[in-house]
């Protein structure tokens, strides 16, 4: 696999820097939302951004899409929970976070969130941060952060939107519609965007081989609704201030399809979330700003499961109905000051407060089926505090050389942490226990120097030390009893080092070469310490693990006309356990390729864009079992029908491959599109 992954590389010359490909959106961006590394000038790769205009040219429609056209990226799932997830360099995302216009939206006991559930549409463009990550995004940045930036109107009018429909074999698969209206005037500004994807089913490449729990055709219990809302209104009383109000509102309701050799069978009937937050910024003196954010996140879902594939019925011991309930508040202040000469200077303060509530709820009897009444349990409470204060400041020692430092506090008290069932000390059966509270605390601290060595041309190195806490999860679940709580479990410490060479030749050719090292320690490991009933082992997550996560990333770029824009990166990602050698790290192949292209042709309303994506092979269990690499092919046209209204036709995995990232769950094989998009 590594041989066709250079092939690929060296043939077709369709590397880029992603950022240079497509139209720029930077007039639609609501720079309130932007986090990013304090400096007079960019910062080379320490943060990557996908535009709006990427975004739809490739139409990725979910998070999930749009994050692994990046280098460094790969994008895995949950299969028992149908959450997209990713990967960052090697970390997961329990160690970077997600942020939506700065503001933390991961689920608090988890420290996940399923990112396929946030759609596209009102996005102006995603930050990824890698290597030197800004000390503005407060606690738990181990491994870097994600920042989805929304959109800001421009026009005293603006509208555009979108209708679709996905097809598999010779069936309509989903339907899906989204609209964007704003109005921005010289003081006030209001925007307003709904999306729409109801997804009957996947459907499944030729090449599947049937099990007991597929057919073939159709993948089972694959459908999923996704409902979002949002909406921002805002005052800008002069150049330099900006006050507004946000609010985010998604519904999902989403099958889980299960292992193709089966086992849960479950459902999300309720996947919703609801964020509303505050941002501004104030000129309070000509050399002092102030940036003032203030938050509340609510999490709500059920999880069912049943006990047969008939998902009618939970009788058994191992079905549940499971409600979370949570929520995040908090904010932050930020002060910018350039009152030393040469100097940019940012002190920040952020808190974040954690509500995790949980219960498996009463079942009610239902004579029709056979459901008998089940007795739920009473609520559990986990709560924490997080507290950070960071200071970055970029000085600039001659016009081509540049140094940035960063330093930062992290504290974190667990206020509460409650259980139900069997007492993990005492041994006592259905109780309510407390656990006890405890907490931690980490310094962080990072060194970046960027050097413009010929004009357009830079070469940037930093290195640091960070941190992220140990979640809910981590400290106390017992996961049906298969895991022991370890309510002291510590943080995780990593050392971070990245080197980058990027440049621009006359907007025609880009390039961009990163070199990284992580070297993690104190990491979370799951020792065996005992054995459940039935012989199944009993698991305690210590601090003791140790290892290395270390490769390189190559973007390329280039536009020999307007009319052709070509594009790509290549990833080299190998991640060793130091404490464990036999145990192998799961869900990131060493080796990754993104190819795209757009041509548009000349003298007439028609582009086409082409993509592909080839991975090797990867670990899926840790003692080393694995699933064979891939290569998928996407491609779209695009036809302009009158000036405002163009049609799309478009498949995704046009060659029908069948692949899994995940044991046993395969990924869709080919399905076709239309989409109508109109602007005014």
């Amino acid at each position: 696999m590594r041989t066709k992954i250079f092939a690929i590389v060296a043939s077709s010359f369709t590397l880029s820097n992603v950022n240079a490909q497509f139209e720029s959106d930077s007039m639609k961006v609501y720079n309130l939302g932007n986090v990013s590394v304090v400096a007079s000038k960019p910062t080379g790769t320490a943060a990557t951004n996908i535009t709006m205009s990427q975004i739809k040219d490739l139409n990725r429609t979910n998070l999930t899409e749009a994050v692994n056209l990046l280098p460094g990226l790969t994008v895995s799932e949950a299969g028992a929970r149908n959450e997209g997830a990713l990967y960052l360099r090697g970390f997961n995302m329990l160690q970077v976070p997600i942020f939506y216009d700065g503001i933390p939206i991961y689920v608090p006991y988890d420290g996940n969130v399923d990112i396929s559930r946030f759609t596209t549409f009102d996005f102006s463009k995603i930050q990824v941060s890698k290597g030197f990550t800004s000390t503005m995004y407060g606690a738990n940045t181990l491994g870097g952060a994600i920042n989805i930036v929304s959109r800001k109107p421009v026009e005293k009018f603006e509208a555009d939107g979108m209708l679709g429909t996905k097809y598999g074999r010779n069936e309509i698969g989903a339907y899906s519609g989204a609209l964007n209206i704003g109005s921005a005037m010289e003081k006030y500004y209001m925007m307003g965007s709904f999306t729409y994807i109801d997804n009957k089913h996947n459907t499944l490449s030729k090449d599947f081989v049937v099990t007991d729990a597929e057919d073939g055709t159709l993948r089972t219990h694959s459908a999923f609704r996704d409902i979002k809302l949002s909406a921002k209104a805002g005052f800008t009383p002069n150049e330099n201030d900006e006050y507004s109000v946000n609010f985010i509102y998604q519904k999902a309701n989403k099958q889980i399809s299960p292992s193709t050799s089966g086992g849960l069978y479950r459902d999300y009937p309720d996947y919703n979330k609801f964020s509303v937050y505050y941002k501004s910024t104030t000129q309070l003196l000509d050399y002092l700003k102030m940036n003032v954010t203030a938050f509340y996140d609510n999490y709500y879902n059920i999880m069912d499961q049943y006990d047969d594939d008939t998902y009618t019925t939970q009788n058994t011991r191992k079905a549940f109905h499971s409600i979370y309930d949570d929520y995040a508040t908090g904010g932050s202040v930020v002060f910018e000051t350039d009152v030393i000469k040469n100097n940019s200077l940012r002190f920040a303060f952020h808190e974040k407060y954690d509500s995790h509530k949980e219960k498996n709820g009463d079942i009610k009897a239902n004579e029709t089926t056979g459901q008998v009444f089940v007795q739920g349990e009473p609520w559990q409470n986990y709560l924490d505090n997080t507290i950070s204060l960071g200071i970055e400041d970029a000085y600039d020692i001659t016009g081509d050389l540049q140094v940035i430092a960063g330093i930062s506090y992290n504290y974190r008290s667990n206020l509460k942490a409650q259980e139900y069932g069997t007492h993990y000390l005492t041994g006592d059966k259905n109780t309510l226990y407390d656990f006890p509270t405890g907490s931690d605390d980490a310094f962080n601290y990072q060194l970046g120097v960027k050097y413009e060595y010929i004009k357009d041309h830079h070469l940037s190195a930093s290195a640091g030390r960070k941190t992220h806490f140990a979640s809910q999860k981590d400290r106390y679940s017992s996961k049906f009893g298969s895991q022991m709580p370890n309510p002291d479990l510590k943080s995780e410490t990593g050392n971070i080092y990245d080197i980058t060479l990027d440049g621009d030749v006359y907007n025609m050719f880009q390039y961009s070469v990163s070199v990284f090292r992580n070297e993690l320690k104190d990491a979370i490991y799951r020792e065996t310490v005992g054995a459940q009933e039935n012989g199944d082992p009993i698991y305690l997550n210590v601090n003791v693990g140790k290892a290395v996560f270390q490769g390189y990333e190559v973007s390329l770029g280039f536009s020999p006309v307007k009319s052709l824009k070509v594009g790509g990166n290549y990833s080299f990602i190998h991640r060793e356990n130091k404490y464990d050698k036999e145990i192998k790290y799961i869900g990131v192949p060493d080796q990754k390729v993104v190819a795209f292209a757009k041509y548009t042709l000349p003298f007439y309303d028609i582009s086409i864009y082409a993509d592909m994506e080839s991975n090797s092979k990867r670990y899926v269990t840790s003692d080393g079992e694995t699933l064979p690499g891939f290569t998928v092919f996407n491609a779209k046209i695009s036809c302009k029908l009158t000036k405002n209204v163009n049609v799309e036709i478009g498949g995704k995995n046009l060659s029908d491959k069948n692949y899994s990232i995940i044991k046993n769950y395969p990924r869709e094989g080919s399905s076709y599109y239309t989409n109508l998009v109109f602007n005014i």
